[in-house]
């Protein structure tokens, strides 16, 4: 059976602040792009016309809205979580002294 991988905190937190920033960013992208009506989709969408204009309309922008939501909450989710761990680590070593 072959040994399981060392432990790295430091790719760790670095993917956790990555994870962080890009709900962040999407979040508040999507969510903005939603509220000032500007959710412009891809031309090959628009073989199916009523698909299309059901995702730009108002149940779309809806959608849209609550999808921004859940990854704002995801962020902070993973900030907690990222702020948690730090503490943890710290807090755990300072013990320690």
């Amino acid at each position: 059976m072959a040994s399981p991988r060392p432990y790295s905190f430091l790719r760790d937190v670095l993917t956790r602040a990555v994870r962080f920033f890009y709900l962040l960013w999407g979040g508040m992208l999507l969510g903005t792009l939603s509220v000032y009506n500007r959710v412009h989709l891809p031309d090959w969408l628009w073989h199916w016309p009523r698909f299309a204009q059901a995702l730009t309309g108002p149940w779309g922008r809806g959608f849209f809205l609550g999808l921004a939501l859940c990854m704002l909450i995801g962020a902070l989710i993973e900030v907690w979580e990222l702020v948690d761990h730090l503490l943890v680590r710290v807090l755990h070593d300072h013990y320690h002294d």
